[in-house]
């Protein structure tokens, strides 16, 4: 029994043995299983912190890609402006002759000259293709001169900035205007019109086409509203048809502003315009504009500065509604004409007065009639050619005449300090231009002018016989890019 017995113990004894060892081996294996997951839980700290490291540089390459797409779409809009410049600088002689003056009891004429005068001017040209139907183009300017250019000191330009008689280092706004595609061939535009250096100024000037408008008819500032159609079937004669209203800046030396408390009918003036403009069919004939075009002024106002005697008569100097006035222009311009190197224009101008507003003038007969509006009709013929020898080596001339009371919107500039547009008589202009690179060129010119008919650039006060003279010899640079 006892041996039995012993071996039941010794059984019991290493069944239990065994049952130990066994938990002993799970114990080690869980030991086991918990050091792996502490160590995978240490792996997946670092992976996580790693992550996190690589998600704050993934954070910062964004913000530096979100930075530099901003800096790229500034630019971008920034590049849809695109600029350019043009500067010029001259040098003049001129010489007046048989000028009539009024000082006190005594008046006259006399002689004198202008020499060693100075002038500069300065464009910064701007266009921009907003979308596809919205378009931009602007230009400010600065012009100066260093002395008296004109016929006279009296203030009588329309647009402030091109006065060449007193400007001064100022910049001002020469065109900002909106093209608008409403169709491919109507097009509305708005804002500061290109009215300055049209067609007539294009050969003298050494370039292309600067304006929508004829310079004989509109060569001054204004703003306007204009619809332009192109008939799709007329593209091949490159036709379009304007119709605009626009208004016109009177320029007041005393720099007085109007407000809208004054009477408007002396504030500014209402200008409406038709034109109709195409190239001619003709074989072999070359590059050619032939342009129609019409402007009606109303309540046409200008300063008027008489002298302290008028101006105590007619209610002090300034802003004057004279009436209305007309002015029509047909123009032609031929470049290349049948294959050779001459470029021709003639340009036609018509003028009338009407309407007088007299309710401004003095009760005294004399200085009423003295100083009413003209209401007649005058006429105008301007043709220039040049012939370009060489690219380098152009050579031109123009011929200018006015009748007795021709009178439009022209006004002086650096290009033409004397306003032969303005001349009531005969003008004779010669120019010599030499191309020094596709950039820049010179030009020497020598223009005479003779006057018979007084009150030149002033379209009231009559025009009485005259026979005053103006010889101007100019050097000019110029650069534009």
């Amino acid at each position: 029994m006892k041996t039995k017995f012993s071996v039941i113990l010794s059984a019991c004894l290493l069944s239990s043995s065994l049952l130990y060892a066994k938990a002993d081996d799970e114990i080690t294996k869980l030991q086991k299983q918990l050091a792996q997951i502490q160590k995978e839980i240490e792996q997946l700290k670092k992976e996580k912190e790693a992550q996190a490291k690589k998600n704050e540089e993934v954070r910062a390459e964004l913000d530096d890609l979100s930075d530099r797409a901003d800096a790229n779409e500034f630019q971008a809009a920034l590049s849809k402006v695109k600029f350019g410049l043009e500067f010029s600088t001259a040098v003049s002689n001129t010489n007046f002759n048989h000028i009539p003056y009024t000082e006190g009891a005594t008046s006259g004429y006399k002689d004198y000259s202008v020499n060693n005068k100075w002038m500069m001017e300065l464009h910064l040209n701007m266009n921009a293709d907003i979308n596809d139907r919205t378009k931009f183009y602007g230009r400010l300017s600065m012009a100066k001169n260093w002395s008296q250019m004109g016929w006279s000191g009296l203030p009588y330009d329309l647009d402030a900035g091109r006065n060449t008689r007193t400007s001064g280092a100022i910049l001002y706004v020469d065109r900002a205007y909106l093209d608008y595609y409403i169709t491919p061939n109507l097009i509305a535009t708005i804002g500061r019109q290109p009215g300055t250096d049209g067609p007539g100024s294009n050969l003298r000037n050494n370039a292309l086409r600067q304006s929508t408008y004829p310079a004989l008819a509109i060569n001054a500032l204004g703003d306007a509203a204009v619809l332009t159609y192109k008939p799709e079937s007329l593209q091949d004669y490159k036709v379009a048809m304007r119709a605009a209203y626009g208004k016109t800046y009177q320029w007041d030396e005393e720099g007085k502003v109007r407000d809208w408390m004054s009477d408007q009918k002396d504030a500014d003036a209402n200008l409406y315009y038709a034109a109709v403009e195409g190239q001619l069919p003709i074989e072999g004939m070359g590059d050619n504009l032939l342009l129609l075009n019409v402007a009606y002024i109303s309540d046409f106002s200008l300063p008027i500065d008489g002298g302290a005697t008028i101006n105590a008569l007619i209610g002090g100097a300034g802003v004057k509604n004279l009436g209305d006035a007309t002015i029509a222009n047909i123009h032609f311009e031929n470049y290349k004409a049948f294959g050779t190197n001459f470029n021709w224009f003639t340009s036609l101008g018509y003028y009338n007065g009407s309407n007088a507003n007299t309710s401004w003038l003095p009760s005294v007969p004399q200085l009423a009639n003295g100083l009413k509006f003209n209401e007649e009709d005058g006429y105008a013929v301007h043709v220039g050619g040049r012939y370009d020898f060489t690219q380098a080596l152009k050579v031109g001339y123009e011929f200018f005449w006015g009748s007795r009371y021709w009178y439009t919107m022209s006004r002086p500039s650096i290009n033409d300090p004397l306003n032969i547009r303005m001349t009531r008589g005969t003008a004779h202009d010669v120019y010599v231009i030499y191309q020094l690179d596709r950039y820049q060129f010179l030009r020497l010119s020598y223009t005479n002018i003779q006057n018979k008919w007084g009150n030149r650039g002033i379209p009231l006060m009559g025009a009485k016989k005259e026979k005053s003279r103006a010889d101007n010899i100019m050097l000019m640079y110029n650069v534009k890019f």
